[in-house]
Parts: structure tokens; sequence; C-alpha cells
């Protein structure tokens, strides 16, 4: 498919988008005190940089009340406004235009940050706050509107191209359009006319307030997936609405409640690609605006296709940028295979928002960073090329090998296996994670365009570096399985033989040939992330009996903030794999499992065919450790520095490749 629209320019009111990428409005946590920061503007010059058509930062807030979160910027304030200009002037250098969302999130926060009753058109409280908030009086609902206002001012004289009000999937104008949190009986509740008197209120004053020379969008919900909420019939009629104003410039789309149905908005690798675009296709033949759509968009051909078949009109592409800053461009250039594709894991970009930590991206160590990389000239040409050898070939090694040979090194990869990957390969084998082998495959990529040789079958040690004769040597040698102190020694207890790690389950190493059909299965969750939960389903999908234990209060504890909490439930519930909570493992031995059960001290037991371990590994150092004292220059990075998630085996040999 050739792309006969993606890079056709589109006029949105006065202002032209050069194509049909468009980096929607997203938080970051990248604010300090309220104001927009340096990590802003060279987070977003660098999506300019890279192709956008068009860009929407995050939310501005517009009123004191609204204080959802630590990092959110102050938009009401008129100390944003030289944060502002130092975005705008940075980003229109690459001849991108830019629009501030502007929003209040209403019930959809706490009184936490602001000390202030949190305001709402109705008292629900929200089912993840669990705040009951002040139901706003006529004299707060103007100043709700006005709230609008000084903050669309203050973008358009911060140098703005536009502005989008946020009326989705977390905006206290949300929650009077839905029926679920609107239960008012005054002029603002009850009908559909009535529940967006608001928004159309607060598109006038908005209008009246930056002229016609800026753009005005409005981003709506699709669909709350809520008991209740607006379905896609009443957000066709809400469209409707606001194209009636004669207002606005563009509708953009949404799905979900940010809180009740947040999976569903920053959808993981379990939904397909494109799975939002049933509401953009619905409002677009509904009204005459162009519409953006939304929906896990990865590649290019993707989004030309929502194009073509009429879905949209933009496609917001957030994450696929994220991962790789120059998406557009490398599209536009034909360099397809180049591109960095996002693989929808949620880790370190919204993970890290539900740690309060600022915005990153598991395999583009520079997200957040870019500053760090310029700064430091990291990406300079050498003068004088080195002999960079690289002991292992997962994430680490490969982005420690990306980052030397882009600087002009000679790079060679040593890997022991057959193929590259590491602990990222087995868990990429599992059906319904295979997207997480995008890593591996989109570093293979870039290592073969920068010329890194990857021996495999090979691995690394003191003589075959005494033969080498390297520059520079850089170990990546992993983790490997650990036994904990509960298991009794196969030598001794052949039910001991039955226990394995689940790496040998998903790699097909398991001692004779692992669970079978039929087989019970218990499997022990120390980590809390999907090493126990896709092995279960694996064992499952056999015909295994599988229950996980943990000691945590949930199995699984971390999938909550990747938003793959809800669906794993879905599935593990289909499965009948059973989840049990608050136990630690105090031994197995003669085929009994001891578990404690903490909060009573009660002792449990199991009797499983087979026990598998999802529980911390250890660091591979041997190599490392032999070579650090005895002249070799030679540093380590990833898991055999400490096992820990591939984001940091990917900045760690980032910094190192790029530092030789």
């Amino acid at each position: 498919m050739g792309y006969r629209y993606l890079w056709t320019p589109l006029q949105l009111g006065p202002v032209e988008a050069r194509n049909r990428i468009v980096f929607s409005a997203h938080l970051t946590n990248y604010a300090k005190d309220g104001k927009p920061t340096d990590q802003h503007t060279d987070y977003y010059a660098a999506r300019a940089a890279g192709g956008a058509g068009l860009i929407i930062t995050e939310e501005h807030s517009t009123h004191p009340t609204d204080w959802p979160y630590e990092k959110l910027i102050h938009g009401f304030h008129r100390d944003v406004i030289p944060g502002y200009k130092k975005i705008t002037d940075a980003v229109h250098r690459h001849r991108v235009p830019i629009f501030a969302q502007i929003n209040h999130n209403g019930g959809q926060a706490s009184s936490m940050f602001s000390r202030l009753p949190v305001w709402a058109p109705s008292a629900i409280a929200d089912p993840l706050f669990r705040e009951v908030p002040k139901a706003v009086t006529h004299a707060e609902i103007e100043e709700i509107i006005a709230g609008y206002v000084l903050v669309a001012q203050h973008c358009a004289e911060g140098g703005f191209d536009g502005v989008e009000l946020q009326c989705s999937h977390s905006s206290i104008v949300r929650g009077f359009l839905s029926p679920a949190t609107n239960r008012r009986t005054d002029e603002y509740g009850g009908s559909l006319a009535n529940r967006a008197r608001i928004l159309v209120d607060i598109v006038a004053a908005v209008r009246h307030a930056i002229g016609d020379g800026l753009a005005l969008g409005v981003r709506l919900c699709g669909d709350e997936f809520i008991d209740g909420g607006t379905t896609i019939d009443e957000a066709v009629e809400v469209a409707k609405i606001v194209e009636a104003t004669g207002n606005v410039d563009y509708i953009n789309t949404s799905i979900g409640v940010a809180t009740a149905s947040l999976f569903m908005i920053e959808a993981s690798m379990h939904i397909p690609p494109g799975y939002a675009t049933f509401i953009s296709s619905a409002i677009r033949k509904a009204v005459d605006l162009p519409v953006v759509g939304v929906g896990r968009f990865k590649d290019p051909l993707q989004a030309e296709r929502a194009l073509a078949e009429g879905h949209c009109d933009l496609v917001g592409i957030v994450r696929g940028q994220i991962a790789d800053a120059d998406f557009a461009a490398k599209a536009r250039a034909g360099a397809t295979d180049d591109i960095r594709l996002c693989l929808s894991c949620n880790q370190e970009c919204v993970g890290r928002m539900g740690l309060n930590r600022w915005l990153g991206c598991i395999e583009n160590p520079r997200t957040g960073r870019e500053n760090e990389w310029r700064v430091n000239d990291h990406l300079a040409i050498t003068a004088k090329p080195k002999k960079v050898m690289i002991a292992g070939a997962g994430p680490a090694g490969l982005q420690a090998a990306i980052a030397a040979a882009r600087k002009g090194h000679q790079v060679t990869v040593y890997e022991k296996e057959t193929v590259a990957g590491g602990q990222v390969r087995i868990a990429a084998s599992v059906p319904n994670r295979a997207e997480f082998g995008d890593m591996i495959r989109n570093q293979l990529t870039e290592c073969a365009r920068l010329g890194v040789t990857i021996i495999y079958g090979s691995g690394v040690w003191p003589g075959l570096i005494d033969e080498q004769k390297p520059d520079h040597v850089i170990v990546a040698t992993g983790a490997e399985p650990s036994r904990p102190w509960w298991v009794a020694d196969p030598e001794h207890d052949e039910s001991a033989l039955r226990v394995c790690d689940v790496r040998a389950i998903l790699d097909g190493s398991a001692p004779m040939g692992g669970p079978q059909s039929g087989d019970s299965v218990v499997i022990v969750d120390e980590i809390g992330f999907h090493h126990a939960t896709s092995t279960a389903e694996v064992l499952a999908d056999r015909g295994c009996v599988v229950e996980i234990v943990t000691p945590g209060m949930v199995v699984g504890q971390d999938l909550g903030i990747t938003l793959d909490m809800e669906n794993w439930w879905i599935r593990a519930g289909a499965k009948g794999i059973v989840q049990t909570t608050d136990l630690v493992p105090m031994g197995f031995a003669n085929g009994e499992l001891t578990l404690l059960h903490h909060p009573t001290g009660i002792n449990q037991t199991r009797h499983p065919e087979w026990v598998v371990l999802a529980v911390p590994p250890n660091p591979v150092e041997w190599l490392y450790n032999d070579l650090k004292n005895t002249g070799v220059s030679v540093e380590r990075v990833g898991d055999c520095v400490a096992p820990r998630r591939a984001h940091a085996a990917v900045v760690e040999g980032e910094r190192a490749g790029s530092s030789v």
C-alpha cells in the first residue's frame, strides 16, 4: 500500500497541518511547580523535528480545584507563559503547528494536592479516586467557563496555534455529558441538550476570547464503557451539537473513562490496533468537520489504511512517536522498516505515570532525556574508531552495540544462543505477548543498518578477548534462574525435579517435557508481573490445572499500572486459573508445598505435580568479575549488573555504547 492520504496537508480552520499524523495530548509528568519545563520543550521539539503534522500538548488545568496529580501544568497562572513560548518557538522552528489542550478534570480527581473540594456536575464519587465531589452551582459553572477562557488567552499569548478542549475520558465536561455522572435536574442535566449546555457555552466563550486566528478543537469520548454512560449513538449527537456551534474547527476522539475503563484508553498489546476507529468513523459520517481517529496505531500503513477507508481525517499516533520521535520522517522517506515500533507494553509511558514518574519509553532511551544526549554530545561521530566487543545480544547488549556503532566504532556482538533477544525473546513466545518481540526486531534492524557484526553460538571468555584484542568490552550477559532456599535438593528428593523456572516452561527446556494436560501446577509469583501470569496461561491452554500463589495482595500486581490487569482477570477466569494471595512459600519436599498465610500465621499445603517459579533471578557476572582486574577496558550493563526490567537494560546499554 502506498501513501495517498498520509502526507496530504489538511486545513484546520486557520491552521494547516502539514500531514495527517497528530501527536495527540497525553500526560508526561514533566511539569514542575505547575509550570512547563525545558523537558517539555525538548520532548515536543524532537517530535516536530521527526515530522509530525500537528502536535497537541498535554492538558493545561483551568482552575485551582483541578489538581488530580502532582505534575500538572497550571494554565490559569500567568507564569506559565514564558514556558509556553519556549515550547512553541522550539516547535515552530520545524514549521509544525502546535495546539494546547485545556481541561478541568472534574470529579475524576482528589483534593490531595489542591486541598479544595473536587468539583463535578453531581455528587457522584469516581470509582478510582473514591472522593465525593461538590456538585457545582450556577456561579461555579460560570467560574469554570471563565477558567477555560483565561487559559486559552494564556495559550494564545504563549504562541500556540490553537487550543483543544478536553471533553472526553477525563474532564468535567465529560462528566456533564455522561448520564452516568450527571444527575442534575436543572438546565444542565436531563436531556442531551441540557447536558451539553456547558460544552456549548465553553466553546462560545473560548472562541470569542481567541478570535478567528487560532484553531479550536474539541475532543469527545465515543463510548465510555461504563453502565449508563455515553455510548457511540449519543456521542454522534454530541458531535453534531459541537459542529452546529459554528465555532469549532475539528473534532478529536477518545474511548473509555480515564478511571473506570482506563485500560481501553491506552490499550496494551492484548487489544488489536485500530480498535477505537469505530468512534471516529461514526462521527465522521455525521459531521463535516475534520475528525481525528485514535486506537493504538503502530505503523504508518495502519494509519494510511484508516484514512483510506474513511474512518478519520487525521490519525492520532502517540505511543508510536514516543517510541520513535522520527516516526513520520522515516515513513515519508520510505524507511518504514527503520521505524522503532511501539510495543504497547505500557511499562515506561503509562506505567511511569501511575508511579508519579515522568514519561519514558522501554525501547527509546532518549524519551524524556532528549537534552541529556544533546548536551553531552553523545551522538558525535568519533575521530578515533575503536574495536568494541559486546558479550550478549539481549536488549542491553544490542542497545550498547547500536549506540557505539552510531558513533562510528567497529562493533562485534557475541551471543551464546543461536538467536538474539535474551529474556525478551522468551517473554514474546507467549501468544498474547508476541509484540514484545518487536523490541529485538527493532534493535536487530538498527544493528544491521549500522554494520554491527553479530556472532551467534559463541559466548565471550578471557581467551577470546586475548585473541581479538578489543579496545573495550561491554558485558551484557543477563541473569539466570535462581533456586529458592525452600526447595528440596533434587539429589535427595525426586519431587524437586518437578520444580522449574518460568523460563524453562516458555522455552521448552523444562525437565521431562514439563507439565502436560491434566497435571496440577502451582506457580509461585514473587515478581508480580507477566512472568507468572503469562506462564499460567500457557499451561492452562495446555490443559493443566493451574493455581498462582503470591505473597502479595494481588497476583501480578504490576499489571495494574500497565493497564493489563482487567484483561488478565478476564482471561484467567475464562481459563479456570485460580489466584491465591498472601501466601509465602516455606518449603517443598516429598511433593508437598508448604505455604504460610502471613496475615494469620497459619500454614497451608498443596500437593501439585509441578511447581513453577516466577522468582527474582541471579546476575550472570562471572565474565565481568574475571575481566575487571586484568587491565581490560570493561564495563557491564543490564541484568548482569542487577536483574531488572528491560527499560533499565536499554538505558544502560545506550549510555555505555554512546560513551565509548
